[in-house]
């Protein structure tokens, strides 16, 4: 841990000469240290953006991997369920983390994946908050990026018209006398509740879709069932360590043993015990270091939809009514009493285990009591510095992506049923709701014990996403300038931020957010020109695609069978985000090592010219060769050449399909929202 003190240290010191009467100026301006935010930073500055600060709450960078402590490391995942299986390869910024962490694992622990899960990979928060002080550290020393470490942004600057972002006010959480201003070309919101999407007055939404909203085949009709506070529930993580005591924490203030009691998944200790084991020395001999177990479960997830009576009480004498807000809604402090008592929460849990389950083990190997929370957070209870956020603010987006565009066409192994023309991220997950209904158990008794319970239409129930996209569109605020979302805040449905907030999707998303932004900074136009400017899209498709210096490529299309080592990834990822291929439904697989035949590159060739600006005759690669390979050949003839410009056939209907832009989720191709490549 120490390299990453010291690397605090030096930000700090940046920090603390920050604190002066002028502003400071930069060309990107990120505000967040989430693993979203990092990738945005690492690939902007890898795309030339000579200027990037980061703007971050906490001492850690990483997010999920480190400050949330959600250590077993989720990623995309098919219909088949938890397999250790990804339904398209690791790619991109979070295949150079996992890497990373990986290598660390080995070289501490002598396993690159030490723990024992449902998950493939596994890493401790200090290791994983380790890894990103590395990441970034090479575009620190090289004065590319500064980072700014435990401040809040408290305004937007904003043009004169109230309509162009131009940078932020920041106060630090230390001493509420040093603010600082900084103004920005372009600023990304990469907080955790959406903050400066709100000080901007950008549009965001929060709670439950209703059905008339978007036409979700999932989505709830009316409020009386769905709450505007019904929200993917937040949960207060906890790192355990062996050792050879067998000595439980101490009872938590609040302690009601009837919420655990009575709690519905899972109720097994053993199950507990054995499905997160972050570092397993029982099963890899060579390992030389205690048990490290994560405890994350839907047994002490915290709902946000009715609160707890202590909890309503706290809010309500800050303000009156703010017991009935969305936490979105809520300031800083106000979130903070909703925070601590889930951290209560989850240590109660904690002590039931240690305590009461214990009692009742007839096997006490794997008693929890044997366990201590790590202190590797610094923190004075052990705890992460932050819950763990499954859903946030929503960007109020150019457009918002919705349930039925990802499901797969005809099935979820297949094709999401709309490809966005602007894809910059691929994912698939279920849509996947914890518990959102806080149930009290004694007659409604506010102040009595609760459990977390479903509501109909939240759960982990299929229907699950197809193999499916994420485009600009979605990044870019329906109406206010030099902004992006980032984080969890983006333009989505709450169906589909479900399925999209996993660590591989949120550093996908980053890195497209990077790329964004450095096509918009040089090409010196905001976002908003980027979805429907064919140059403008390719140089950020570009940019995701660049693998020189150790970068890895960000994958376009969801291919499963084609790897970023393979030699024609570049290429087959290239043609098909552009329509260049000759795609169906269920082609997830490209088959490289198939022969190239006649039809399928005529096929190629066909859309090919299609999409592109030819002055002169091409001679198309001959010969006999597998589709990899013509793939290759063929892109290193069609990659220089210009695209043929998007057509417009109405100012707000570009394809002239009665269904304007805001809504199409195929806002180049005209007729149904069924999918289709032409």
């Amino acid at each position: 841990m120490q390299r990453v003190v010291i690397a605090v240290c030096l930000s700090c010191l940046w920090a603390s000469m920050a604190f002066a009467a002028a502003p400071v100026k930069t060309d990107l301006l990120i505000v967040g240290g989430s693993e979203s935010a990092v990738a945005a930073a690492i690939t902007a500055a890898r795309l030339r953006v000579k200027s990037i600060t980061m703007v971050s709450d906490t001492d850690w960078l990483g997010g999920q991997f480190t400050s949330e402590a959600l250590m077993a490391i989720d990623e995309n995942r098919g219909a088949r369920g938890y397999d250790q299986t990804v339904p398209m390869p690791r790619h991109g910024m979070f295949k150079e983390t996992i890497e990373r962490i990986e290598a660390h694992n080995k070289r501490k622990y002598g396993q690159p994946r030490p723990g024992n899960t449902r998950v493939i990979t596994t890493t401790c928060p200090a290791d994983a908050a380790q890894v990103f002080e590395d990441m970034v550290q090479p575009y620190v020393k090289s004065g590319q990026l500064r980072i700014i470490r435990r401040m809040i942004p408290t305004q937007a600057i904003l043009s004169a018209d109230n309509n162009t972002v131009q940078g932020v006010d920041f106060v630090s959480l230390d001493d509420a006398q040093k603010t600082l201003r900084i103004k920005a070309k372009l600023t990304v919101d990469a907080s955790d509740w959406g903050d400066v999407i709100k000080l901007a007055g950008a549009g965001y939404e929060f709670g439950p879709d209703l059905k008339d909203a978007y036409g979700e085949p999932e989505a709830p009709a009316s409020r009386d069932t769905h709450p505007i506070t019904d929200m993917n529930p937040i949960t207060y993580t906890m790192v355990i360590v062996e050792t050879d005591e067998y000595k439980p924490i101490d009872q938590p203030d609040g302690y009601k043993p009837d919420s655990y009691r009575k709690h519905r998944y899972p109720k097994d200790p053993g199950w507990l015990y054995g499905t997160r084991r972050l570092i397993d020395h029982y099963h890899f001999k060579n390992i030389d270091h205690p048990d490290v177990l994560l405890l994350c479960f839907p047994a002490f997830d915290y709902p946000l939809d009715v609160l707890p009576k202590a909890v309503v009480d706290a809010l309500e004498a800050d303000e009156p009514g703010a017991s009935k807000k969305n936490i979105v809604q809520m300031p800083r402090h106000q979130r903070q009493i909703v925070f601590d008592d889930a951290k209560q929460f989850s240590q109660g849990f904690l002590y039931f285990l240690q305590t009461e389950a214990h009692d009742g083990m007839k096997d006490k190997t794997h008693s929890f009591r044997r366990f201590k929370l790590t202190d590797e957070f610094g923190t004075p209870d052990r705890m992460p510095p932050k819950p763990y956020v499954r859903e946030g603010l929503r960007l109020k987006a150019m457009y918002m992506s919705r349930q039925q565009d990802t499901m797969g066409s005809g099935s979820p192994n297949h094709f999401a049923n709309a490809m966005y023309h602007d894809a910059v991220a691929v994912w698939q997950f279920e849509y996947d709701f914890h518990p959102t209904r806080r149930e009290f158990l004694n007659s409604g008794d506010t102040a009595g014990p609760w459990r977390a319970v479903f509501r109909k239409l939240r759960d982990w129930k299929p229907p699950d996403s197809g193999r499916a996209t994420f485009g600009v569109r979605s990044l870019v605020p329906a109406k206010v300038d030099g902004l992006l979302g980032g984080g969890h805040s983006l333009g989505y449905t709450s169906i589909v931020s479900s399925g999209f907030r996993l660590h591989d999707q949120m550093m996908a998303a980053g890195q497209a957010i990077g790329a964004v932004a450095a096509t918009a900074i040089a090409r010196d136009v905001q976002p908003r020109m980027i979805p429907y400017d064919a140059a403008l899209l390719e140089d950020v498709w570009r940019g995701l695609m660049k693998h020189d210096g150790g970068a890895q490529p960000a994958m376009l299309w969801p291919f499963a069978d084609v790897d970023p080592s393979d030699t024609c990834y570049v290429a087959v990822n290239q043609l098909a985000v552009r329509g260049m291929l000759p795609l169906g439904p269920s082609d997830v697989n490209f088959e490289a090592d198939k022969p190239a035949t006649a039809d399928w590159r005529g096929a190629v060739i066909e859309r090919s010219l299609a999409k592109r600006q030819v002055r002169s005759q091409i001679d198309p690669p001959s010969g006999q060769m597998t589709r990899g390979q013509f793939a290759t050949q063929w892109w290193a003839m069609m990659r220089d050449l210009p695209p043929k410009p998007f057509e417009r056939v109405k100012p707000d209907d570009a394809d002239g399909d009665g269904i304007v832009d805001g809504v199409d989720p195929l806002p180049l191709q005209a007729g149904e929202r069924t999918w289709s490549n032409p």
